[in-house]
């Protein structure tokens, strides 16, 4: 079963995701203003959404915004995909690097992200409230891949 990736407009969905997956993330239809593009990526044969990333500006830098994968289709390589969708819009951009905030940094480690200093990296992660997974307050990391 395939899937098929599109650039989107629409937020709402892709907020709904996010917050689903575990991001603090406000469900809204109208996207912050610091989104650049969104896309998502939905079942060639049920339309249903998989997954989703966006391209956003924080910080004066381009950030991996947004991204994230159903977590019963988690493991196939979808997020792969869809952060080489904004890696392929942010070169088209004479980008040459995008920062990003990761609450599990080590799958982002094995793709080619490195860890970045919170303290002398801009400012494009969001310290998380309660998580109600952990338990206990959580600061996801600074992560920077060079394209």
């Amino acid at each position: 079963m395939g899937y098929v990736i599109r650039e989107t407009d629409e937020y709402y969905p892709l907020s709904v995701l996010c917050q689903e997956s575990g991001m603090e993330v406000e469900i809204s239809h109208v996207p912050a203003e610091q989104m650049v593009k969104m896309w998502r990526m939905d079942d060639a044969g049920t339309g249903q959404m998989l997954a989703c990333a966006a391209l956003q500006i924080r910080d004066g830098v381009y950030v991996l915004g947004d991204l994230a994968v159903r977590e019963d289709r988690r493991g196939e390589g979808l997020g792969k995909r869809m952060q080489q969708v904004v890696f392929d819009e942010a070169r088209r951009r004479g980008v040459k690097e995008i920062w990003g905030s990761a609450k599990v940094p080590a799958y982002y480690y094995k793709l080619g992200w490195e860890q970045m200093d919170w303290g002398t990296s801009p400012d494009v992660a969001a310290c998380c409230k309660k998580c109600p997974r952990r338990g206990d307050t959580c600061s996801p990391a600074v992560i920077k891949m060079t394209l």
